[in-house]
């Protein structure tokens, strides 16, 4: 009885933790938007003191580097429709069909494309890091509390907001639509494999796609 309690009180205060975690975080990208690409480092940091404050594995979180060729074998589908086909498809409809859209994206990353290797660099760190914080720990926190298709949604919608920038309606709808949709899939390849490398793959070749485009197809 008193073990159940005890499991009980945890969860809750995992709970209570979670949730001020991501207010906190959210309240600081509405307040000082400028320094968006920094606020979410708050959720890292805290996930790496919850990790060794009560002892959870690597694994816990979802570093199974082991793991991934199996689990991008076993998914390989949904890393090649976000990594491929999305990026590709959001350009061109983009490119062709609103104008100012490139721009809008060009606008918006916090690196200049034109220099390449800077490039390269920033987009292989902050892609992973955006997959610790919204898959590893947001979604994969949630998922202790919600069923997977909520979490998923709700670390979505915060993974979209974290990424607005104010334009044209069309070309901020568009631009949300398809970080949205892409983020739904790097979600659902982390409840598929509990794997933040093989969600991180996925992510790293949207990414890297789309930069190929806004630097060569333009």
């Amino acid at each position: 009885m008193e073990k159940n309690q005890r499991n009980i009180q945890t969860k809750r205060r995992l709970l209570a933790e979670t949730l001020i975690v991501i207010i906190i975080t959210i309240l600081l990208f509405l307040i000082f938007n400028k320094f968006s690409s920094i606020i979410p480092v708050i959720p890292a940091i805290y996930l790496l003191i919850e990790k060794r404050k009560r002892h959870r594995s690597w694994s816990d979180i979802g570093f199974k580097i082991k793991n991934i060729f199996s689990d991008l074998r076993m998914n390989w589908y949904l890393v090649l429709l976000v990594g491929v086909i999305s990026p590709l498809l959001t350009f061109m409809i983009g490119k062709y069909c609103i104008p100012g859209f490139t721009d809008h994206v060009k606008s918006r990353l916090p690196m200049d494309i034109n220099v390449i290797a800077p490039t390269i660099i920033t987009i292989t760190i902050s892609t992973f890091l955006e997959e610790v914080i919204f898959r590893g720990f947001l979604q994969g926190r949630l998922e202790w509390f919600i069923p997977p298709t909520k979490s998923i949604i709700i670390s979505s919608c915060i993974f979209t907001l974290m990424h607005y920038s104010s334009g044209s309606i069309p070309i901020v709808a568009l631009d949300m639509l398809g970080i949205f949709v892409d983020s739904i899939i790097y979600g659902i390849i982390f409840t598929k494999t509990k794997n933040l490398f093989a969600s991180w793959i996925g992510h790293y070749l949207s990414d890297l796609i789309g930069i190929v485009c806004l630097f060569f197809l333009i």
